[in-house]
């Protein structure tokens, strides 16, 4: 497999516990910087940024497969991506709504 897999020395999930994490973090981020910008509701906000990590998430698995040499698109990254936004949302909504 061209993914880092081979190379990880605790298994062949580390890799996915990776990318869920940076999408995690990236996504909690990414709320945080729209949040203090903009006055919208942050239920839009915590949607949007979902749907707009998905679609970045699945574009950078798609460009690993057509655009290099070494690296290949794995539906498991992305649904490691999806899966660290979407616990990003879910935390962020509970802080939300026990703030209320």
């Amino acid at each position: 497999m061209k993914n880092f897999e081979g190379e990880m020395p605790d298994g062949q999930f580390t890799d996915k516990y990776v990318h869920l994490t940076f999408y995690f973090i990236f996504t909690v981020l990414w709320y945080l910087a729209l949040r203090s910008r903009y006055i919208v509701s942050g239920a839009k906000i915590r949607l949007t940024i979902f749907l707009m990590a998905v679609v970045f998430g699945v574009l950078i698995e798609l460009a690993q497969e057509f655009f290099t040499a070494d690296r290949s698109a794995d539906v498991n990254d992305a649904l490691a991506n999806s899966t660290g936004s979407a616990l990003a949302v879910l935390v962020l909504w509970l802080i939300a709504k026990l703030k209320k």
